[in-house]
């Protein structure tokens, strides 16, 4: 279960996609240190210096990862020059993950302009991480993933959908419980 507690680079991921302005990025980030720290890493939940400066700087990497990828090769010959290394994948990688979707919709949900939800097809979810079938690790995960975050999936009307059964082209409306 530790995987599926917030890190900053997850919390960073998810404010910079909102396209908020620094105002609220700040408000938000409060809101989320206030509301969230069951959901925090070990590090960051007795430490908000920490907690705020790491997703601020993850936040600048994301404004700013074209420019960085461009550069990156001269930082690495720089490095090794040096005898240091830096761990390429933490800073190149594109970070995709369905843990994040299932954050992001409760940060969404909670201290985004959501409108007390988020909508999407399940099939549509299943193909932005890559999914081609429901697997039953893969279903298990999704479940485990929405009781951690306390998370339900309806469908229209109301009537609460088991993702197992579900129709792949099921519009899923997922709330905070």
């Amino acid at each position: 279960m530790r995987a599926l507690l917030y890190s900053a680079l997850d919390l960073a991921a998810i404010i910079s996609s909102m396209e908020l302005t620094c105002r609220e990025e700040s408000h938000i980030i409060d809101l989320i240190w206030e509301g969230e720290k069951a959901f925090f890493a070990d590090k960051y939940r007795g430490d908000k210096r920490k907690f705020i400066l790491d997703i601020r700087y993850w936040m600048h990497y994301f404004y700013e990862k074209s420019i960085l990828n461009q550069e990156f090769p001269a930082i690495q010959k720089d490095l090794a020059y040096g005898k240091h290394t830096v761990n390429m994948e933490e800073y190149i990688r594109d970070y995709s993950d369905l843990d994040l979707f299932f954050k992001s919709v409760r940060i969404r949900i909670l201290y985004g302009k959501s409108n007390g939800y988020v909508r999407i097809k399940l099939r549509s979810l299943l193909t932005q991480y890559g999914y081609q079938r429901r697997s039953p690790f893969l279903l298990q995960h999704i479940n485990r993933c929405m009781l951690f975050y306390h998370l339900e999936a309806t469908l229209r009307g109301g009537a609460l959908c088991d993702i197992e059964t579900c129709g792949l082209d099921k519009m899923l409306t997922f709330r905070v419980v």
